[in-house]
């Protein structure tokens, strides 16, 4: 099981770089995964408790339950297809639109991934905290209404707590984000 703290008691900075670390968590397993966990480990005083997955393991467990390619998607990581039912809704414009709003260009080619997909909203909620955007974080929090549901079903989508550890500290950092900075 995870332990994970309720109130994770972290400087700003280091809330941004487990934000990151969160974001890069839950997004493709690569050679680097480990280390990571590891960080994110020390920067929030928690533990995983995953570290022995295999790369290989971790990579095709991945593709099982987040690739919309996969023929047996167990967990969708997309904020419109839990806020709207679908993917590509209308809660994907609007987050686009809040990118811009905030200053920022999102460009879903290059970083291959949507920007409703939760890893890359976990790296915005981190950029807006780098730039001190304290009341946007707020109301991006609006977009992630869907997470508990998303982390239980996650939680029943496997057995390899990686994942689960990572959606577990954005959501206490988020939480942390939304009463104060």
């Amino acid at each position: 099981m995870l332990k994970v703290i309720s109130n994770l008691n972290i400087s700003l900075n280091d809330k941004i770089s487990a934000l990151f670390l969160c974001a890069d968590i839950l997004d493709y397993p690569n050679d680097d995964y480990k280390e990571k966990i590891k960080k994110l480990e020390n920067l929030t005083n928690t533990k995983c408790n995953s570290q022995e997955v295999a790369l290989d393991d971790l990579q095709a467990e991945y593709i099982q339950i987040f690739s919309i390619n996969s023929t047996k998607l167990k967990c969708v990581p997309y904020a419109s297809w839990w806020i709207d039912g679908k993917m590509s809704g209308k809660t994907l414009s609007k987050i686009l639109d809040f990118y811009t709003r905030c200053g920022y260009k999102f460009d879903a080619k290059s970083l291959k991934k949507p920007a409703d997909n939760l890893s890359s909203m976990i790296s915005f909620t981190a950029i807006l905290a780098e730039d001190g955007k304290t009341e946007e974080i707020k109301e991006f929090a609006k977009f992630l209404t869907w997470i508990d549901d998303f982390a239980s079903s996650l939680k029943s989508a496997t057995q390899i707590k990686t994942f689960s550890y990572a959606v577990e500290i954005f959501k206490q950092i988020i939480s942390s984000f939304k009463g104060k900075l």
